[in-house]
């Protein structure tokens, strides 16, 4: 039986000379059979090593042509040819390689179970080669230990990518693993034991198929030996799935040739084939796509078949079948599936769904238990009902879960004994409830409950009862009764939307009903996920003459996503072709059967049980290689299409067609009819002369006969293809009063959201003249509705509301008197979309020519193109009132001489591009607008960039100035001040810049006289203008002011003044510097400061030559406050300035010193006193006017008897008073400035309080002693010179509590009272020693101590007794030597003490404590601080 010719598709036609290069994928490989008989000791080496070297040239050769060079786009590494897994016999080679893209150039590493391969490690073990991007890696003498997973590692600066492939070696006659190869490469099973060496020959290249056809893939070989009994073994592969002969299947080999044969060809088949060929060295592969192609539909539009039709969780009364749905492009949307089945044995199909399933999906219940089905899917669109899919392999309805209770039981260790559940149950009369209900599967239309089988089940047979609620009502309702159901699963249809249900199940058996299973939870029908997201970016490169190769980025929501489906369109077609007809798993597809020199965009659609996903983006144009030589400018049209009748009288006909969708390298200018009686096969020309319309009238007809018409179009490489033969015709004259098909509609301005349709008047007017269209509109899957309730009278309409992306089509309907008549054909599917770049008409004036103009900017144009401008989409032809200009892709109508005539919607469409098209509506408003704004281009003035201004300059002068945006040479210009025009001279001077447009007068002296209006007369060519500035009352007043101001500033600079007046600054000891600049200064000129009108002299004068002047105050404080001055004078004039401390000055001032403070203040110090302990806090400067604050637990503290809070110049205090227990804490003294406040801690807690308190108290205790210890207050002198016999008398005062006790010493020996010497003491205060009649004996050192028991002190006294007659002795002077004496000393004893009764009392004899009373280190405040204080710098002088 012959092959049915294939029937290549309309946009993958080629010439016969490609279609046998297309075929021929090899050329002859090695020598001819005769050369390897000849030399077969040597082939048998030699033939695989060629065969590879081939093979690897030519899958470089392809990927060259399949991917672009891209010399200068940075792209990541990419594996266009991967490692493949290989199984070979020990002590063989083995070669793996790959083909790496990218740029930079990417580096490949080699490794072997993840560890790098070293060929020094093992010298002639490995060899690694890289040529042309082909990388590869030989392994010499294979044995067992090299069996691994090797993997390459392409890395450049963009990233990195890795191809694995599974190496086994085979010992003879040894187990070995099977390897796994990736991707779509079929696995490889198992390796054969053989010993012929094969090399395959004329290979299969890719095919196209039609369903319901057939196809043969072969390959011829060379075998080596060629044994007639030993034929090789092939296998052949179906993407991963190894194929079988069979009824669909059949395999041969033998004769030296492999061959596949499909006799019953479906989209089932489509996918790449892959025949191997095991050899002795492993295998010989060789893979190919094929292509398989939707059959014929039954019914025009109808949807192709469904694909891969299966069937899943078999039970014995159910079944659920799933399937893949078919790729759609011009058809409309699926609205549901039908499915189908028969009983394995019958022919007869039954439906087992009333009605359509929207999803690919069905649970088909109520089959026969034991019994074998088959099923099948059709697909339902609103056009029809598909052709059936291939039917599912044969399943057979049994309960799984009996072969689950089974049991096997081993008796004696060697016989097994099989028995069911049910025996070692026991006697169970009712079954148990079901367990585990719950939906297992979702959809709007329906769901499908599963559950556990019970346990105890009993031996009688179960059957099973639903229930449904709906949830939260409890009111249950039995949704099964009349239907015995056996299988654990149960599909529930017709389920109200919108609600939730919950279902249980009771189990039942002949004894009874089981307990109602636990409730599922709340279900609700609804389709969860939906169709996929679109894909990403498409992008097309080319790959061969007449493939090119497609990838995209998935979408961002799968949602189980089975495969893509990827569609072509020829550029200016707008018409979809599928290139596959089964969903393809992965993101990267070669297109195939493409005509060459066409050029083609692409989409990809993804694919889910719910459906087809909206349409991808479109990738970018790309031509496919040429065919012809001289390139595609020479190519000859395509077909032209849509052929239809517009009229007919009885005695001719006449038709339009549309254009073709390739219209070749240049302009169609011709188009050529011809007929022919339906009933006879010979064609007649009609017009040997060509027409240039798409319409054609022909005429001498016979009446009553049908005709066919076919149409080529020619340009100038020539006529192309004809068209397909219309549909017969027959010749009738047409009488029906209502008006015949307008015809040629066409959307133009198509955007997101709207477009414009435009059509042509129908041939045949009916009885009465056409009065109006209708169009009607369709989105795709949709019907046709009416856009316009009232037909318009204008063949255009612009068509609103549209949702962007979506697809549409047009019909339109003429109306006269007697009704409306017949639609249109459609009109070519519209997408929604505007193109890339597209522009909009610009509405506009000429800036040099005035001239009012649209413009449109073309977003694409070829060379053939042109701009067609229509007014109200009526063609502008020869217009008077408009011309047209186009340059490049720049197109502009410019009007003459508009007016009101010319209001109106233009438009302008670009010939030979994709649908470049817009409009613009002129309105009166904008026309109005653009006269005015014309007026003025045609009109010049000169274009001011500032208009008059004036600006006060030193010395007092005011200069008038304004600025052109342009000012020639040649331009003239004139000043008028009220009235008068003002000429240039010393006081006026009048001057103008070209290159800056500035035109100036300036005034020397600016007075009372000079209020009034300026203004400035400017020209230049045709152009003028003119600008005024008026000058009068207190605007005049301001400038006046500024103008005296200014020129005693220049007065006063003349002599010696300030360039900077007074200000202020704070040093980093916190001195207040009061610092002025001064200039024009010499040495004879005087510097004074004063403060408060009071001259302050400083040591050092102030240097006024070196420009700067500053007036130190140190420590500073509120004391500084006043008002500060400083003088300049010499011979040639002077100047004063002034600074104000006091207010918000004195303020910043102490916070400047603060902050400086505060950044260098020490953490907080203790020291103890005798009055209690004090904390501490050094810095570089401190005054009572900082403001400070001390915290206890941060409570902040007041100044009081028991907190007593001070400071000095380089600290700060706080005093804590006899403290107690309740002091203890943490203190912190916080340093405020204007915006920061710094903070020192200590705490006095623990051990910290306790040391310090017990210091305290010893401090307080010694400076007790120290105040009431006994002590000389006064009145003993400290040299005493006596003329003998005269009376001595020391007396003193003394003091102490309690009262002292005395005691006189001379020489170190106590004094006891006699008459000659008497010690008297009195009130406990006066103590004295009287001598009665001295003599020089009584000369001597003497002393008295003083004590109690604080302690006490001596107070010696130097005696000289001198004979009367001698010059007395001279005095030494020196102070009075008081020795405290220490409590636990003794006073000096006497010599020789005669009073028995003396008792010493120590305690009197205190001694004065050891640790002095610690001086308080606060200074005297006395001084007075002569730091200033700084103020903001005074920005301009007293004006005076």
């Amino acid at each position: 039986m012959a092959e049915p010719a294939y029937t290549v598709p309309a946009f993958r036609q080629r010439s016969p000379d490609d279609v046998e290069e297309y075929q021929r994928v090899t050329s002859n490989v090695g020598k001819g059979l005769a050369s390897i008989q000849e030399e077969l000791h040597r082939m048998r080496v030699a033939t695989k090593t060629q065969v590879e070297n081939i093979a690897i040239k030519r899958e470089v050769q392809e990927m060259m042509h399949k991917v672009p060079m891209r010399t200068e786009t940075n792209t990541p590494p990419d594996f266009l040819v991967a490692l493949r897994s290989h199984t070979v016999w020990e002590k063989t080679p083995v070669k793996l390689f790959c083909t790496v893209g990218g740029h930079p150039r990417p580096i490949v590493k080699w490794y072997k179970g993840g560890k790098p391969v070293d060929p020094l490690s093992v010298p002639g073990k490995y060899k690694i080669e890289s040529k042309y991007g082909v990388h590869s890696l030989i392994i010499s003498r294979c044995v067992v230990s090299d069996t691994a997973e090797y993997s390459a590692v392409a890395t450049n600066s963009h990233g990195s990518v890795t191809s694995k492939a599974t190496v086994i070696v085979k010992r003879a006659g040894g187990a070995y693993e099977s390897c796994q190869l990736f991707g779509q490469v079929p696995y490889l099973t198992k390796i054969h034991p053989s010993k012929l060496e094969i090399t395959l020959l004329d290979k299969f290249g890719v095919s196209f198929g039609t369903e319901g056809g057939s196809i043969r893939l072969a390959c011829t070989m060379v075998v080596v030996p060629d044994l007639p009994n030993v034929p090789p073994l092939a296998e052949w592969y179906r993407d991963d799935k190894l194929l079988k002969p069979g009824k669909l299947v059949e395999i041969k080999v033998g004769g030296g040739s492999a061959s596949l044969n499909l006799p019953h060809l479906a989209k089932d088949d489509e996918g790449l084939y892959t025949l191997r060929m095991w050899t002795k060295d492993g295998t010989a592969e060789h893979s190919a796509y094929l292509f398989v192609k939707d059959a014929v539909p039954s019914v025009a539009g109808a949807p192709g078949a469904p694909i891969s039709v299966k069937a899943f969780d078999i039970n014995s009364d159910y079944v659920l079948v799933a399937w893949k749905p078919p790729n759609l492009t011009k058809e409309a949307p699926i609205t549901g599936y039908f499915v189908d089945k028969r009983e394995s044995g019958s022919t007869t199909w039954s439906q087992c769904n009333d009605s359509p399933v929207k999803v690919c999906k069905y649970p088909v219940h109520g089959l026969s238990a034991g019994h074998a089905y088959h099923f099948r899917v059709r697909a339902v669109n609103s056009a029809g009902m598909s052709r059936a899919s291939r039917e599912s392999d044969k399943v057979t309805a049994l309960d799984p879960a009996e072969r689950e209770r089974l049991q096997v039981i081993q008796l004696d260790g060697k016989h097994e004994v099989v028995i069911k559940a049910d025996d070692v149950e026991g006697y169970v009369t009712l079954p148990g409830a079901p367990t585990d209900v719950h939906a297992s599967e979702i959809f709007k239309s329906y769901i499908v409950l599963s559950w556990n089988p019970p346990s105890p089940r009993g031996r009688a047979p179960i059957w099973y009862l639903i229930e449904k609620s709906v949830a939260g009502t409890g009111a249950w309702q039995r949704i099964n009764a009349a239907v015995k159901l056996q299988s654990p699963r149960y599909p529930v249809f017709d389920l109200e939307a919108g609600k939730k249900f919950q279902f249980r199940v009771y189990s039942e058996n002949l004894y009874g009903v089981s307990e109602a299973s636990g409730p599922t939870g709340p279900v609700e029908t609804l389709d969860e996920h939906g169709v996929p997201s679109a894909p990403g970016q498409v992008v097309a490169t080319r790959n061969t003459k007449s493939s090119v190769f497609v990838q995209w980025d998935p979408p961002k929501h799968a949602n189980k996503l089975m495969g893509y489906y990827i569609d072509a369109s020829v550029i200016g077609s707008k018409e979809w072709s599928p290139c596959n007809h089964k969903p393809y798993k992965h993101t990267r597809f070669v297109v195939h059967g493409l005509t060459p020199g066409e050029t083609y965009v692409f989409r990809v659609q993804a694919v889910n049980v719910y459906g087809l996903s909206e349409e991808s983006q479109e990738s970018s144009p790309i031509s496919v290689e040429p065919a012809i030589e001289r390139g595609v400018e020479y190519a000859t049209p395509g077909a032209p299409h849509g052929i239809t009748m517009l009229s007919c009288d009885g005695a001719s006909i006449t038709i339009a067609w549309k254009s073709p969708k390739h219209r070749g390298g240049s302009k169609i200018t011709a188009y050529y009819v011809d007929k022919r009686d339906a009933d006879s096969l010979t064609w007649q020309e009609v017009n040997t002369a060509p027409t240039q319309t798409r319409t054609y009238k022909v005429d001498g007809l016979t009446e009553g006969t049908f005709y066919e018409f076919k149409v080529q179009a020619g340009n100038l490489a020539g006529v192309g293809v004809p068209s397909a033969p219309s549909l017969p015709l027959k010749c009738e004259a047409w009488t029906a009063p209502e008006p015949g098909p307008a015809y040629d509609l066409a959307a133009s301005e198509v955007r997101g959201d709207s477009l414009v349709l435009l059509w042509k008047a129908p041939v045949y007017i009916g009885a009465s003249a056409i009065t109006g269209y209708i169009v009607e509109m369709a989105k795709k899957g949709h019907s046709y509705h009416p856009q316009n309730e009232v037909p318009v009278t204008h063949r255009y309409l612009r068509v609103t509301g549209l949702e962007e992306g979506a697809v549409y089509t047009f019909k339109v309907k003429a109306v006269n008197a007697e009704g409306v008549g017949k639609a249109s054909e459609p009109s070519e599917p519209v997408v929604a979309r505007a193109l890339p770049g597209t522009q909009e008409i610009q509405l506009g004036v000429d800036e040099d020519t005035g001239d009012i103009f649209l413009s449109l900017e073309a977003c694409e144009i070829s060379e053939t193109s042109k701009f067609v401008w229509s007014k109200n989409y009526k063609e502008i032809t020869d217009c008077p009132r408009v011309t047209v200009e186009t340059k490049g892709k720049l197109s502009k109508l410019i009007f003459v001489n508009p007016d009101v005539n010319d209001l109106g919607a233009f438009s302008v469409i670009v010939t030979d591009t994709d649908g470049v098209s817009a409009s613009h509506t002129l309105t009166e408003d904008a026309l109005n607008t653009l006269l005015e704004l014309s007026y003025n281009i045609r009109h010049p003035i000169v274009p001011l960039k500032h208009h008059l201004n004036y600006e006060v300059l030193e010395k007092g002068h005011v200069r008038f100035w304004l600025q052109c945006l342009k000012l020639s040479s040649a331009a003239t210009y004139r000043f008028i001040v009220n009235d008068k025009e003002v000429t240039s001279s010393e006081s006026n001077k009048i001057s103008h810049d070209v290159k800056t447009g500035v035109i100036q007068m300036v005034m020397d002296h600016f007075t009372k006289l000079n209020e009034g209006t300026y203004t400035v007369q400017v020209h230049d060519g045709r152009a003028k203008n003119q600008s005024s500035l008026v000058l009068v009352g207190n605007v005049f007043k301001t400038v006046y002011k500024e103008a005296e101001f200014q020129r005693s500033e220049h007065i006063r600079k003349q002599g010696p003044h300030f360039a900077e007046y007074l200000s202020y600054k704070v040093d980093d000891d916190c001195t207040v510097l009061l610092v002025c600049k001064v200039a024009n200064v010499k040495k004879e000129t005087a510097f004074h400061w004063f403060k408060d009108d009071e001259e302050i002299v400083l040591e050092t004068p102030p240097n006024v030559m070196s420009g700067t002047v500053a007036l130190p105050i140190t420590m500073f404080s509120r004391k500084d406050q006043g008002h500060y001055k400083a003088k300049l004078s010499d011979d040639k004039g002077k100047d004063t300035s002034v600074f104000d401390i006091s207010g918000q000055v004195f303020d910043d001032i102490i916070n400047d010193i603060a902050h400086i403070a505060g950044s260098s203040a020490s953490e907080l110090v203790l020291q103890c006193t005798p009055e209690g302990i004090r904390l501490q806090c050094y810095m570089k400067y401190y005054t009572e006017e900082i403001r400070t604050a001390w915290l206890h637990k941060d409570t902040k503290i007041s100044s009081s008897e028991k907190m007593r809070i001070a400071g000095t110049a380089e600290m700060a205090w706080m005093q804590i008073r006899d403290p107690t227990e309740k002091e203890k804490g943490h203190y912190s003294i916080q340093i405020m400035d204007a915006t920061k406040s710094y903070t020192r801690t200590f705490d006095l807690s623990g051990q910290a309080y306790t040391d310090a308190y017990e210091e305290y108290l010893r401090l307080k205790a010694a400076a007790f002693a120290e105040k009431n210890r006994g002590r000389v207050v006064g009145g003993l002198p400290d040299v005493v010179t006596i003329m003998e016999l005269k009376t001595l008398s020391l007396t003193c005062t003394v003091w102490g509590d309690p009262s002292p006790e005395v005691t006189w010493f001379k020489n170190e020996q106590e004094v006891v009272s006699t008459e000659h010497a008497k010690i008297t003491f009195e009130a406990n205060k006066y103590s004295s020693l009287t001598i009665n009649n001295v003599t020089p004996e009584d000369s001597g050192k003497y002393s008295i101590n003083v004590r109690n028991k604080y302690g006490g002190e001596f107070v010696e006294i130097t005696v000289s007794v001198y004979k009367q007659g001698e010059t007395p002795p001279e005095p030494k002077l020196g102070g009075r030597q008081a020795t405290p004496v220490p409590l636990s000393s003794k006073a000096p004893t006497p010599a020789q003490t005669p009073t028995p009764a003396q008792t010493p009392t120590p305690s009197l004899r205190s001694s004065k404590s050891p640790t002095p009373t610690p001086k308080s280190p606060t200074p005297s405040r006395s001084l007075k601080s002569p730091s200033p204080a700084r103020s903001f710098k005074s920005p301009t002088p007293p004006r005076k």
